[in-house]
């Protein structure tokens, strides 16, 4: 049976899967481990640093083929797509060679800072007026600050594992995709199922793609691409004319990923025989309006928040009836050794924004994210651990609850404009 080209092939010396029990009929063509990392700006990226940071300990993160990543954890998904990391080897290896350098210490650095306010700012400047992307572009050049090796173009990347990363188009209103190299060889495609796929362009950096899968509409508007400059090909065309289509081609419209799917499923949940998803989005609660005005804030949380609970349903389901494997964990999962209910639920109001975060802000985070994901994968997966490493959460300085309800007091609110940044990071 030939391979899912879109899957690609375990590079040599890496682990192999082990444990994973067999799949139900009509399910065997899947092969190789998906991580999906979902969107919640730098609340997510944080919470998702602590959850690859314990699968790193069990021997799981060195057998993930593909990362898909949208918004926040995209951040993620491109930090572990440093070619510089080892993921695994032929002795045996089963840790990420250099994950606390690689991974863990640019994340500190990265959102101790508020990348948001100088990306928005950057509109108001004569030269930007006649731009509508000019504060994604922005944002895009933050990022290059933050983490220079993102300034590289796409289609050099050359990851270890297969890295996508999501954005919505708006035209159509579908999932748009950057894939790097190791997933479409030879340099890497980009694209969605309505407009057509091309490889990218020399022009499009790394960091231009997370901006664009961070770009949280109404505070930024759209990425705009040509695509008929990049040769977009292929696409299922609707009632539109053609020259309707040319139209929308060369103005092709990308704002934030976690918008169409917020949890990055889409690019693996067919193709992929075991599938983890860490959802560091935000939680929704039920609550009576008393206001239009809130009622249709009400209603439009309700339809944006109906695809991702489709997805989440789809994929229980498909996890409880064996048509694949693996487990996920969420921001207002309570666990036991974790923070109690009461606590978790001030972790859950944390702003989803790409503002500075504080040291202890960024250690919680990461803290709940490390021992979510551990106390779910032993439950739900515990075929997939190769490492019986013992739980030792990152932070012993927020593991009071009392310390985190004292730092988290005010992280729920939005500053207009933005923090003071963090003096100290993560990993220093």
């Amino acid at each position: 049976m030939s391979p899912d080209p879109t899957s690609p092939a375990r590079p040599a010396g890496r682990p192999a899967q082990l444990g994973v029990p067999p799949l139900e009929e009509g399910s065997r063509r899947r092969h190789g481990t998906a991580l999906c990392l979902s969107g919640g700006g730098f609340r997510a990226a944080l919470f998702h640093l602590g959850a690859c940071r314990r699968l790193d300990e069990l021997g799981i993160l060195a057998m993930v083929d593909t990362v898909s990543g949208v918004s926040g954890g995209s951040i993620i998904a491109n930090l572990l797509g440093d070619p510089r990391l080892e993921y695994g080897n032929a002795s045996g290896n089963v840790r990420v060679g250099g994950f606390q350098e690689l991974v863990a210490e640019p994340l500190g650095l990265l959102t101790s800072r508020n990348i948001r306010t100088p990306a928005l700012m950057r509109k108001l400047q004569p030269a930007s007026w006649r731009r509508a992307d000019a504060a994604v572009r922005a944002l895009a050049d933050e990022l290059v600050e933050a983490i220079p090796w993102w300034e590289r173009p796409l289609r050099e990347s050359r990851p270890v594992l297969a890295v996508v990363t999501g954005a919505t188009e708006v035209s159509y209103g579908v999932g748009w995709v950057f894939e790097s190299p190791t997933r479409r060889r030879p340099r890497g495609r980009l694209g969605d199922y309505r407009m057509g796929y091309a490889e990218p362009p020399t022009s499009l950096r790394i960091a231009d793609a997370v901006a664009a899968s961070c770009a949280l509409p109404p505070f930024f508007a759209p990425l705009v691409l040509d695509g008929a400059a990049m040769h977009l090909a292929g696409g299922r065309r609707g009632l539109e004319s053609p020259e309707e289509r040319r139209s929308l081609r060369r103005h092709v419209r990308l704002t934030d990923g976690g918008i169409y799917d917020n949890l990055g499923l889409e690019p693996v949940w067919k193709s992929h025989r075991t599938v983890l998803v860490s959802d560091g989005g935000a939680v929704f609660k039920p609550h009576t309006e008393r206001t239009v005005h809130g009622r249709m804030l009400r209603i439009l949380d309700v339809a944006t928040s109906g695809g991702q609970s489709v997805r989440s349903r789809w994929l229980h389901a498909g996890l409880a009836r064996g048509v694949i494997h693996g487990t996920t964990w969420a921001l207002d999962t309570a666990v036991e050794g974790s923070y109690p209910a009461g606590t978790t639920e001030l972790v859950n109001a944390v702003r989803t924004d790409l503002d500075a975060f504080s040291e202890q802000e960024q250690h919680i985070l990461e803290r709940h994210g490390y021992l979510v994901a551990d106390a779910q994968v032993r439950r739900h997966a515990p075929e997939l651990v190769t490492r019986d490493a013992p739980r030792r959460p990152p932070h012993p300085d927020v593991a009071d609850p009392r310390v985190v309800e004292a730092a988290l007091r005010h992280s729920a609110e939005r500053r207009l404009l933005g923090r003071s940044a963090s003096a100290r990071t993560l990993g220093r």
